[in-house]
């Protein structure tokens, strides 16, 4: 099992995953892959789902896990192997109210958006750090009348928040 801990499978994001062993031209063909199961969420998902193999999941054992993160401003982790668990996530979050669109202050600088719809929250892939069990992940908020990018350090194994997060990412827009 290969892990992807980050968007295309590594930091350069090439999509080459160059430690595949299982999958080849001799067993992947249309009559003998394909979806085995699906995993219910709340809201779209535009981030890649990620993957940590073996993983210590507490006193839920040992599990290869898929990580989920949605516009809803949702995060999964479900069990990878069983089809039993999708409709029950190891673990599920929420960080915070997503901003509802249409927006008039959130496309301004490229037109409406075509291919985003109802919310943004959570568009960015997620980033695993195995050797700190942590993921972690910008989630964007409408607070009050206020727009707010948050980064959360969430632990693999429970999803609780680490690190004494979240932070809030602050930046000058220039332009």
């Amino acid at each position: 099992q290969v892990n992807v801990l980050t968007q295309h499978n590594n930091n350069a994001r090439t999509g080459a995953n160059l430690h595949e062993t299982s999958l080849n031209s001799q067993n992947v063909s249309a009559t003998s892959f394909g979806k085995l199961f699906e995993y219910k969420v709340t809201g779209q998902v535009y981030a890649q789902p990620l993957y940590a193999s073996e993983l210590d999941m507490g006193d839920k054992g040992i599990h290869n896990v898929v990580f989920v993160a949605t516009m809803h401003n949702e995060v999964y982790a479900f069990d990878a192997d069983d089809p039993l668990q999708a409709l029950q996530p190891l673990w599920h979050i929420n960080l915070g109210p997503s901003v509802p669109l249409p927006d008039a202050k959130i496309g301004i600088a490229c037109g409406v958006y075509q291919d985003i719809l109802q919310e943004i929250g959570i568009l960015s892939t997620p980033v695993i750090d195995l050797s700190s069990n942590t993921i972690y992940v910008v989630a964007k908020t409408k607070e009050s009348g206020n727009y707010i990018d948050r980064i959360h350090a969430i632990d693999l194994s429970t999803g609780m928040e680490k690190f004494g997060g979240p932070s809030v990412v602050q930046g000058t827009v220039t332009g």
